[in-house]
């Protein structure tokens, strides 16, 4: 057989073993799973115990039905040194293993570090314990993370990803690494030369928006940085999309596959298509959007089975797909959505029989009128911001259509320390009890950016097993001692204070804005800085001194602590908010003292934020996960070229800065990163040059203003300097010095 041959044949045979259906929803996934791959679910669990085979030999693995009422369960007995993990699925199982070395053993995985000191001889539960859910569509994945936090991953991040998925309880998951080569083969099928199609797509970082319809490859810029994308980064990242898909299907998650909506390569394609309705695109925050071959045009449905077949050739089928019409916006002509939404439905279905498309619900999408054209019992809308701005609840749950309760919390993977514990742990349950909740069928991780807050993870992780409200105080504290090992006085005082403020955030009685209130060094300068990115909360989320007590409380903690990868990561993240709130208090007493024509106090408290920056760089910089070195040494690994590296450092900077050169304008700093090098080298010299400009200006009244900002960001992303990939410094010695500086400071 040839490799795709294998890897059709595996996924079929799993399609049928591994993936069980939604009760009263038709899908292709049909059958519960009868068998498990015992060594390889075996094999997860020994990754995830960091390698020790010894631990992992200690678990007896096996199948089981559900209760009546019940879609997964597992359960949890044995004894010491023999536990004894059931289950109804692979997912059901690595989540019994999870709640196992949570709630038992007592230790901790994340995405943000592990503490894994186990007991040669591991303990059991005193008495057996089974969890079930109801839920049978947990999904995982907004179509962002691959740009914001994943465009670059090598299979050693995704091995460890795809392990914490599973232990997590998702079971869908959607897959979009290197979906790209069915555009680069689909359309020179349809009269584009290659150069023209590669040119066409978006390097690795911005391909996210392209599947949305919202940009494509000619809007990095004409440069040589601009690309085209490669062949040979094609077929890599296209082999990397296979392996994923294969390791999902061992572990019991369905791939979530991109579905053919209909965009097409601009004018180009109708060139080529003279025949064809091609219907031109408005801009989408500056950027071109592709156009859009009419649904209801005789060349869609070739199109739309040709993308299929590709598909299938390289990555086989799925049972469920996923992408929207008129994402963010859009143009249909004289086409009726209700048309479009049967055109889509109708070839997926032609080429995938019974599949499930799955639509996101955000910013007036889907309309009544799609839900109602289509078949519903084939479809499950993801309600993106159930817990902030719910459209479930204002659509009479989707017009009768299956949905899933989601969360978003992030946006362009900014790093604030923020988080909504109150949503998921006590309004989600009340919600799939509600008379009113039409057909909610699971829950849906739409992150925008993930591997930061780990907090609020480790609680939407557990709420698929749990059918009551969480008492959050008791909670958190148990999530201290399983973290740190210990129920330290001091480090849950720390965990209380942060609960209180960073991850209390309410919809109601708060500012709007998404995400946190951000730092403000990532901010292009200004007297008037309210946030860093257009769409970031413009006042606090939380008073900032009920914050600062947080930082004092953990450097008290024992010891034995400090050293632990946990406790380290948070305690940069502390310190680091500290900063940024502190910065950002100074900044409005530089306008004051601006405005009362003070100039000897302007250079203080401009040199004062200078050198809380400088002090956020240094403490960023003793620990990998705040480190911009990391991230383009990834970009450069997928290089075949010194060319190609430079383009795709040029793709990883510029999606943290300017975004892209003609989206500059609107979404710059949407993806600000508080980072090693980010904010010693790129923010700070931004806000050096203005504060020194700023000085100048006292007298006249009339603060500076710079119009070379995004050019200058242009410039910053293609320089060939590297910066530093492995930490320096020790985390507390150095928080505990800046601690005790904020502390001296009178004024």
């Amino acid at each position: 057989m040839t490799r795709f041959h294998r890897r059709g044949f595996l996924q079929t045979a799993l399609a049928g073993a591994l993936v069980a259906a939604t009760p009263g929803v038709a899908s292709a996934d049909s059958s519960r799973p009868r068998t498990f791959d015992t060594a390889a679910l075996r094999t997860a669990i020994t990754r995830l115990l960091g390698g020790n085979t010894a631990w992992a030999q200690q678990f007896d693995l096996r199948p089981m039905d559900p209760p009546n009422g019940a879609f997964d369960v597992f359960d949890i007995a044995g004894k010491h040194g023999h536990i004894e993990l059931k289950a109804s699925s692979p997912v059901a199982l690595m989540s019994g293993f999870h709640w196992w070395l949570k709630y038992v053993a007592h230790a901790h995985l994340s995405t943000n570090g592990d503490r894994l000191d186990l007991p040669a001889t591991l303990p059991a539960p005193r008495r057996p314990i089974t969890r079930t859910t109801s839920l049978t569509d947990r999904y995982a994945y907004n179509f962002t993370v691959f740009g914001y936090t994943m465009p670059f991953w090598s299979w050693a991040d995704w091995e460890r990803e795809l392990d914490l998925l599973a232990a997590s309880g998702y079971n869908r998951a959607l897959s979009l690494v290197g979906q790209e080569i069915i555009w680069y083969e689909l359309f020179q099928g349809f009269g584009l030369t290659e150069l023209e199609v590669r040119q066409w797509i978006a390097q690795p970082a911005h391909q996210p928006w392209q599947w949305y319809g919202e940009i494509t490859g000619h809007d990095h810029g004409e440069s040589a940085y601009s690309g085209p994308v490669s062949v040979e980064l094609l077929r890599k990242r296209a082999e990397l999309g296979q392996r994923i898909n294969e390791r999902m299907w061992q572990l019991g998650i369905t791939p979530v596959f991109p579905a053919f909506i209909g965009h097409v390569p601009d004018q180009v394609f109708s060139q080529r298509n003279p025949f064809a309705k091609v219907i031109p695109q408005e801009d989408y925050g500056g950027h071109p959007r592709p156009w859009w071959l009419a649904a209801t045009d005789p060349l869609w449905t070739q199109v739309a089975e040709q993308f299929y077949r590709l598909q299938a050739k390289h990555f086989g089928t799925t049972t469920h797909y996923s992408n929207d019409l008129m994402h963010e916006g859009g143009v249909l002509g004289d086409v009726k959505i209700g048309d479009a939404g049967r055109a889509v439905q109708a070839a997926l279905t032609k080429a995938v029989p019974n599949a499930t498309w799955l639509l996101q619900a955000w910013q007036g999408n889907p309309r009544k009128e799609l839900i109602e054209s289509i078949d519903k019992d084939r479809v499950i809308v993801l309600d993106l911001d159930s817990d902030d701005g719910p459209l479930w609840n204002k659509t009479n749950a989707f017009w009768g259509a299956p949905w899933a309760w989601g969360t978003i919390q992030n946006f362009g993977g900014r790093l604030g320390m923020f988080g909504n514990l109150v949503e998921p742990g006590r309004t989600l349950p009340a919600v799939r009890e509600a008379n009113d909740r039409g057909r909610l069928t699971g829950t849906a991780m739409v992150l925008e950016g993930t591997y930061h807050n780990p907090v609020v993870a480790d609680l939407l992780t557990e709420m698929t097993w749990r059918d009551q409200p969480v008492e959050l105080d008791g909670w958190i504290a148990d999530y201290v001692r399983r973290r740190y090992g210990s129920s330290d006085q001091h480090a849950l005082t720390a965990w209380r204070v942060l609960l209180h403020t960073a991850y209390s955030y309410k919809s109601t009685n708060h500012t709007s804005g998404e995400g946190p209130h951000e730092t403000p060094f990532a901010a292009e300068p200004a007297l008037t800085v309210t946030s860093s990115s257009s769409f970031a909360p413009k006042t606090w989320r939380y008073p900032p001194d009920q914050f600062e007590p947080a930082l004092a409380a953990l450097l008290r903690v024992h010891p034995l602590l400090r050293q632990l990868k946990t406790y380290r990561y948070d305690l940069v993240d502390v310190t680091r908010q500290v900063l940024a709130n502190r910065a950002r208090l100074v900044l409005d007493r530089v306008r004051a003292a601006y405005q009362a024509k003070n100039r000897p106090e302007v250079e203080r408290l401009g040199a004062r934020f200078l050198h809380y920056a400088d002090l956020t760089d240094r403490i960023l910089g003793t620990n990998e996960q705040w480190m911009l070195g990391p991230w383009e040494k990834r970009a450069r690994a997928w290089a075949s070229t010194p060319h190609e590296e430079e383009i795709l450092v040029w793709n990883a900077r510029s999606m943290l800065t300017i975004w892209t050169v003609k989206g500059c304008g609107v979404f710059h700093e949407y993806a600000n990163r508080d980072w090693h090098g980010l904010v010693g080298n790129y923010y700070r010299a931004r806000w050096e040059r203005w504060f020194t400009e700023l000085a100048k200006t006292v007298d006249l009244g009339v603060p500076p203003v710079f119009t070379d900002w995004c050019a200058r960001a242009d410039n910053w992303s293609r320089r060939a300097a590297t910066h530093p990939t492995r930490p320096v410094g020790d985390t507390y010695a150095i928080a505990a010095a800046i601690a005790v500086e904020l502390e001296a400071e009178k004024d």
